[in-house]
């Protein structure tokens, strides 16, 4: 008789842990606290972009390397639905790339997820990490320039260029600075 396949619908924790060392929020608020020491504001905005913008490509291609490598089977039921019905893999495939990286990097149980459909993604980031991390270790007001935006909204443009999605923009809706959180709109731009 053959063996039982143990199958699983979590994350791979290996996955998870290697995303949440390389690409740590504390680690990543200190690089700009190192970054930008004796810098004017002007200066703070632009190396804290570069930084961040370097930051989100790399998490982003990351995610989707370990994401594909690391299979569970939700990922592979929604892999053979889309083969089967020729269903597009915007919004679902990368909201699960999107979901490794934040659970994988804050303190969330469960992405919150705003709006799903054929036309838009919607998630919020409450208590970030890694603007927590900012804030303690540069000050509230470097913090509220969100320089660290340039990371998520690089992450999400990564993933979609990473699964060579067309016509879809990043947006952020919502800033931590305004509402206390941050939302970001992956869009599609031919609908």
């Amino acid at each position: 008789m053959e063996a039982k396949k143990e199958l699983s619908f979590e994350l791979h924790e290996d996955m998870v842990g290697l995303v949440a060392q390389e690409f740590s929020p504390e680690d990543m608020a200190n690089s700009l606290a190192d970054t930008i020491k004796g810098k004017s504001r002007e200066e703070i905005s632009e190396n804290g972009e570069r930084l961040f913008t370097d930051y989100g490509v790399k998490w982003g291609k990351r995610v989707v390397e370990l994401g594909e490598s690391y299979m569970d089977r939700t990922y592979e039921v929604l892999k053979e639905s889309i083969e089967q019905t020729g269903s597009p893999i915007f919004p679902l495939v990368p909201q699960r790339f999107i979901e490794i990286a934040y659970l994988s990097t804050q303190e969330l149980s469960t992405l919150p997820v705003i709006e799903n459909n054929f036309a838009r993604f919607i998630f919020r980031i409450e208590n970030c990490k890694i603007y927590q991390g900012i804030t303690e270790g540069c000050g509230e007001e470097v913090a509220q320039l969100l320089t660290c935006r340039h990371g998520c909204l690089n992450l999400c443009r990564t993933i979609i260029e990473e699964l060579n999605i067309d016509e879809v923009v990043e947006e952020m809706s919502a800033t931590t600075p305004e509402k206390g959180y941050c939302e970001f709109v992956l869009r599609r731009t031919n609908v």
